[in-house]
Parts: structure tokens; C-alpha cells; sequence
């Protein structure tokens, strides 16, 4: 995964990040990250927060981060947002376009475990457009037991799977992915440890779905 997104970044980071346009401008790039933290974040704040607590005192994990371009957003809105990526290469930028803010922390991850948060050190995970590309459920399932551990009690976890069953013989991919039924979605909770809360759009290429770490 690390060499087939260094590439990528190297081609071009903002179109394979967010395949809209294939000729972003910065402005524009930014934009659209300040969009989808809007709608898929801002308007889950209920769920995020409990209805007793402000975002600006949780600490965010951010899965994917890419260039930064939600982390940048996610920062205003959060105390605190760690953001992990797999490619050297999307971190070096996410670095330099991060530099300015000191409430984020930007981590080159291994592919498939957290192993540079602590445990019980996030008060919200959250993921887009990210896990569509992981070519295996077992390093999904990785993902999601390290979130288990990285998170609070109580705290949730929003993320995006792909829910477009196409045919699973074809031999995945860093792009395309495994796709996820609704029973694979449940199955995954259970093995994790989470509590299945909701899921949308499933049968979708945006099939969310939203988990919660028992208090």
C-alpha cells in the first residue's frame, strides 16, 4: 500500500485523494475537505459529543489524512487531531501544509495498526475515503481492533466503507478494495468489540457506518 500511494502522491496527491477534479487548485482542494468536515462531522456532533461536551476539548484521530486536506478543517473544530497516513509521501506534504497548526500530530503509519497513539487517548475516530482502497478485511479488522484500543470509553468511531458488491473473485487492490455487505459490517463490529450503532448506504460505494467503544 505504501508504494502503490507513494506513487500516487507523486503523480497526483489531490486527484487520487479526492478524485472530483483531476486539476485542483489549493483553494479548491481545501474547500472540499472544509465541505465533507461540515457534513460528515459537523452534523454528527450530537452523536460525537453526547450532547454535554464541546469538540474543543476531544482529541480526534483522523485515519487517511492524506495531505491534510480535512485535517486542516478538523483542527478548528477539535482540541487536538492525530493524523495517521500509510505514504511517506502524503505525510512529508501533510507536514508542510500542516505546519502552522500546533494542535495536530502527523504520524506515518504501518499499513494496518495505530502503533504511535496511545491507548485510551482519543475521544473520536473517524475515516473517509480511505478504507475503500484496503485490499483486505483483515487489515480493516486491524484497523478497527487498534481504534478499539486508541479510543475512551464511550467514544465513536465514523467511517466509510465500500458497499458496492462486485465481484469479490477478482483480485483486490490498493485502489478498488474489498467491497462489505451489510452482514460483513456487523460481523466486523462484533470481532472488534464495538457496539453496531448505525450504518447508511449500504450497497454503496459511501456505505458509512458508525461505532461505538462500550462505556
Amino acid at each position: 500500500m505504501r508504494e502503490d500511494w507513494d506513487q500516487r502522491a507523486r503523480e497526483n496527491a489531490e486527484y487520487y485523494i479526492h478524485t472530483g477534479t483531476e486539476n485542483w487548485s489549493e483553494r479548491e482542494f481545501f474547500r472540499s475537505g472544509e465541505i465533507n468536515v461540515a457534513n460528515e462531522i459537523m452534523s454528527d456532533m450530537l452523536r460525537i459529543c453526547g450532547g454535554t461536551r464541546s469538540p474543543l476539548d476531544l482529541d480526534a484521530l483522523e485515519i487517511g489524512c492524506g495531505v491534510g486536506r480535512m485535517t486542516k478543517m478538523m483542527a478548528r473544530v477539535f482540541r487536538h487531531v492525530t493524523a495517521v497516513d500509510v505514504s511517506s509521501e502524503m505525510i512529508r506534504r501533510a507536514r508542510s501544509n500542516l505546519s502552522a497548526l500546533d494542535n495536530v500530530r502527523v504520524i506515518l503509519g504501518d499499513g494496518a495498526t495505530l502503533s504511535g497513539v496511545q491507548d485510551s487517548s482519543c475521544d473520536f475516530a473517524f475515516s473517509f475515503i480511505v478504507f475503500q482502497h484496503i485490499p483486505t478485511i483483515e487489515v480493516i479488522a486491524s484497523y478497527c481492533r487498534e481504534v478499539y484500543r486508541v479510543l475512551r470509553p464511550g467514544a465513536l468511531f465514523k467511517f466509510q466503507l465500500q458497499g458496492a458488491q462486485w465481484d469479490r473473485d477478482r483480485p483486490p487492490d490498493t485502489w478498488y478494495g474489498m467491497s462489505f455487505s451489510e452482514d460483513d459490517s456487523r460481523r466486523l463490529c462484533q470481532d472488534t468489540g464495538f457496539i453496531f450503532e448505525h450504518s447508511t448506504g449500504a450497497g454503496s460505494q459511501t456505505y458509512w457506518l458508525w461505532f461505538r467503544k462500550p462505556n
